[in-house]
């Protein structure tokens, strides 16, 4: 192994831990930001990255209930969903999130999805399924919609 691949893994470590110990200090972590633009999947997390936010990840039913919160006001159908940035692009069995390259281990989709409809449906939304209920479905990537981003709230 190279000396530059070892002080990678080493900064990484590190930013893992200094990650894993801001998230025990901090009671909600993350917090969710909607775009009021529409763009494809792919744009829409540059778009994200540009504004130093993160694209969005939703590891948790905790942090399901908070995107919910963040669009309950917001209209119903599948037309008017938001990327949640997890893609099967690479593996078409499984979902992974674009950003942090982690599988999905939590999910909530709407019954029957995903279903990789014309096996043209790889990229991840959220939508507002009837008032007060959300689901994820795979849509085209080339979808415009609506986004969500991320950011780490930072511990006092």
């Amino acid at each position: 192994m190279s000396m530059l691949h070892e002080t990678c893994k080493l900064k990484l470590i590190i930013s893992v831990l200094v990650l894993v110990n801001i998230n025990a200090e901090c009671v909600s972590p993350k917090k969710y930001v909607v775009s009021s633009d529409k763009a494809g999947f792919h744009t829409a997390f540059i778009t994200c990255r540009q504004y130093g936010y993160e694209p969005a990840e939703i590891h948790s039913l905790a942090e399901q209930k908070m995107v919910e919160e963040l669009l309950k006001n917001e209209k119903l159908g599948l037309e008017n969903g938001y990327w949640i940035f997890a893609t099967n692009l690479d593996e078409k069995k499984a979902y992974y999130w674009l950003n942090s390259g982690r599988r999905l281990l939590y999910s909530n989709f709407s019954a029957g999805q995903p279903d990789n409809y014309n096996n043209m449906e790889n990229c991840l939304h959220v939508f507002h399924t009837t008032p007060g209920r959300f689901a994820w479905n795979d849509i085209p990537c080339n979808s415009n919609i609506r986004f969500l981003c991320q950011h780490n709230q930072v511990c006092d």
